[in-house]
């Protein structure tokens, strides 16, 4: 029979599409199946030997008890779902040869990979529409619900390269451009599928500040550091940082009376240390050290560490709780003028002024005890590293 040019879908999900009809992976089928189908496609032009595709199906969950009969009952269920199609699509479209197996290549086909893959090689004056069009293509990657498979993770961290070179060229030409909303927009989307990459989160904001958003560029610079912290244990770096602050800048870009500067500037009294953001933080260690070394105060700068109780890393849901608890009862400890922020996932940094090295050792040993005291059943332990600032001002030369 003739048949009508199969099309294959296989980013952001997987549908096989005939003459109107449509099966795919969202009719919730095994995984398994899905799988094999899509090894085989992305195969088509061999046979795969029975071993590979036994190697292939079982190796991420141990082996079959009886592989040979798993392996006709997997066919047997990717067979029934491709007749579905057609009747007798499932013979039709996968072919048993010799020791292997194969999808029929004389079946016209349509795979969305082989098209994206195209669009990021074209060069010349349609590259700009290209990329467009493998951005949008992309969608959530390679078939999303297989990625705990070795095989679906190797394809979609070669098609997620791909996708973010098509992105940063794109954005390139968008800056060049002065398209900043559009470029906003695309890193968002492409922070969808990489939500660590420090300079798409850069060239965000700086996308939000040229377009005149200095709020969202600092919200978004906030929510990276959010995400950083959760998920690396570190902060943002210098360049992240400088955009944060040129944006924080620029949300008061008005003059301000004088009157009114205060009042915004006043803090309601609270006791216990200032918690601020590990950025200003730094400023307020910065402009710590250079009044030590001009009145020979003592500044010491402690570190309190959250650990399991030989010293290992935390599990992620106990050391949440523990940094939740640890904050304000160290806050509470410390006096006013003491700063304190988060400055990694299991870490939080005191500033101390006017405290030796006695003194902050003193203090961070009564909030240790203070932590054990008052969660005497938690899994963490916690440790204190206390640093006087003379090393700083000796490395300043102001010692």
């Amino acid at each position: 029979m003739d048949h009508d040019l199969l099309q294959v879908k296989m980013l952001d999900s997987f549908t096989i599409t005939w003459n109107g009809r449509t099966v795919g992976d969202a009719n919730g089928h095994s995984k398994m199946v899905w799988l094999l189908l899509a090894y085989l496609i992305c195969a088509r032009g061999r046979a795969v030997p029975g071993d590979e595709l036994a190697s292939l199906l079982w190796r991420d969950g141990g082996k079959s008890a009886n592989p040979r009969n798993a392996m006709k009952t997997t066919f047997f269920r990717a067979r029934t779902i491709l007749d579905r199609l057609w009747e007798g699509a499932g013979h039709q479209l996968i072919l048993r040869l010799n020791e292997g197996y194969a999808w029929n290549g004389a079946v016209p086909l349509e795979l969305d990979l082989d098209r994206f893959r195209q669009l990021c090689a074209v060069k010349g004056p349609g590259r700009p529409q290209a990329l467009e069009e493998a951005v949008r293509l992309y969608g959530g990657g390679f078939i999303p619900k297989l990625r705990d498979n070795a095989w679906a993770g190797e394809q979609a961290g070669a098609l997620r390269k791909l996708y973010l070179k098509a992105v940063h060229a794109l954005l390139a030409m968008l800056e060049r451009q002065g398209s900043w909303k559009e470029a906003a927009s695309l890193c968002a989307a492409a922070l969808v599928q990489d939500p660590l990459n420090e300079e798409l989160y850069c060239r965000r904001m700086n996308a939000l500040i040229e377009q005149g958003d200095s709020r969202a560029a600092a919200q978004a610079f906030e929510d990276m550091n959010q995400i950083f912290l959760a998920e690396t244990g570190g902060i943002p770096g210098e360049a992240a940082q400088a955009l944060y602050r040129r944006a924080v800048s620029n949300v008061n870009d008005r003059r301000v009376p004088p009157a009114a500067l205060l009042e915004q500037l006043n803090e309601e009294s609270a006791p216990g240390a200032f918690f601020c953001d590990y950025d200003v933080f730094r400023a307020l260690y910065r402009l710590q050290i250079r009044d030590a070394a001009r009145t020979g105060e003592k500044v010491s700068l402690a570190v309190l560490t959250l650990t399991d109780q030989q010293d290992g890393e935390l599990a992620r849901r106990s050391l949440e709780l523990a940094m939740e608890n640890l904050r304000p009862l160290a806050q509470g400890l410390l006096r006013q003028g003491d700063a304190m922020a988060k400055c990694s996932r299991d870490q939080y940094v005191l500033l101390l002024p006017r405290a030796d090295f006695e003194s902050g050792r003193m203090v961070c040993q009564r909030i240790r005890k203070a932590f054990v005291r008052q969660y005497p059943h938690t899994p963490a332990k916690l440790r204190v590293t206390v640093c006087p600032a003379e090393v700083q001002l000796r490395r300043a030369g102001a010692l």
